[in-house]
């Protein structure tokens, strides 16, 4: 009977080792994130004192929203160990779009674009019907980043006793 327990024991200190190194490894790439995201910010500043190019800074906008979303969907990965599959969607629609501002609407091949469309409308379509959006409603209401950083060290300290 012993053996059993112990057998079922390294599987749940095996599982958990494995969680906390995914963990860590998101972490990471959230910070990296942070960071493009910041080099993103300062070169679209340094940009405002020269020549301005729409294509160039509309690109840079949509990558930073499409890194915003990214960093989302990780944070809820922290929060919750799951792949929010909407945030995943909603990526996938606004890096295409991405690319279509940048390349051109009238450079690209009309067969393409009409490829292009038929996925938006599929994605669209499962996304309003497919029951994969999430409802993420803030259960309480947050204290700023000062407050919210007390309430993480609490919830930790309490987890540790």
């Amino acid at each position: 009977m012993t053996i059993e327990v112990l057998y079922t024991r390294i599987h749940d200190i095996f599982r958990r080792l494995l969680e906390n190194i995914q963990d860590i490894i998101v972490i990471g790439i959230c910070t990296v994130l942070f960071v493009l995201m910041l080099r993103i910010i300062a070169c679209l500043l340094l940009s405002l004192t020269g020549l301005l190019d729409f294509r160039v800074i509309a690109g840079e906008l949509i990558y930073l929203l499409v890194l915003v979303e990214i960093y989302r969907l990780l944070i809820i990965y922290l929060r919750e160990h799951r792949i929010a599959i909407d945030i995943m969607i909603e990526v996938g629609i606004v890096s295409a779009l991405r690319e279509i501002i940048l390349h051109g609407v009238l450079e690209i091949d009309p067969l393409k674009i009409i490829a292009v469309s038929v996925l938006f409308v599929a994605l669209l379509l499962l996304l309003q019907y497919g029951s994969v959006r999430k409802d993420e409603a803030e259960t309480t209401m947050r204290d700023g980043l000062i407050g919210e950083m007390k309430k993480s060290l609490d919830n930790y300290r309490r987890k540790q006793a």
